[in-house]
């Protein structure tokens, strides 16, 4: 089994970021390239077993994910890719925020589980690392452009 996983620190809480990435079907809104997202079967987007699909680019692939966990007591998401452009199988995806106690902000990882042939491995890794840094980094342009109210810490 191949692995990737990539992390990233934001500046704004827990909260504020669990806010965005609770919402499976948000990942049109911060993914970039990520485009029409929308669940099937007219379920709601945090009940487990529901299936999200997105196109990568204008009439590029599409992506379908089936959400197999979420919790808003660990801040953590877990998906099934059942359909898209980079040549895995059985590809279960994660992420999970922390909160930063000594300096504030939080702490977020994205990582990713799959099969893959020897021969792409390689490229697969390279394409998720790709796709996982560019979101973060997106996720961060955007909430980072909110203005955020500043308040004290909780003791």
């Amino acid at each position: 089994m191949a692995e990737v996983c990539i992390s990233v620190v934001f500046q704004q809480s827990v909260a504020t970021v669990w806010g965005v990435l609770r919402d499976f079907n948000s990942i049109s809104s911060w993914l970039p390239g990520a485009q029409g997202g929308a669940i099937e079967n007219g379920l709601p987007a945090d009940q487990i077993g529901a299936i999200r699909h997105f196109q990568l680019g204008v009439g590029g692939p599409v992506v379908r994910e089936r959400l197999l966990a979420l919790s808003d007591r660990d801040h953590s998401c877990s998906y099934l890719l059942l359909e898209g452009p980079i040549p895995v199988r059985n590809l279960i995806g994660e992420f999970r925020l922390y909160e930063i106690t000594e300096a504030g902000g939080t702490f977020g990882y994205w990582r990713a589980g799959f099969d893959v042939l020897e021969k792409d491995c390689a490229a697969a890794k390279e394409q998720l690392k790709s796709l996982y840094s560019d979101g973060w980094g997106n996720l961060k342009k955007i909430l980072g452009s909110q203005a955020t109210p500043s308040a004290g810490r909780p003791m």
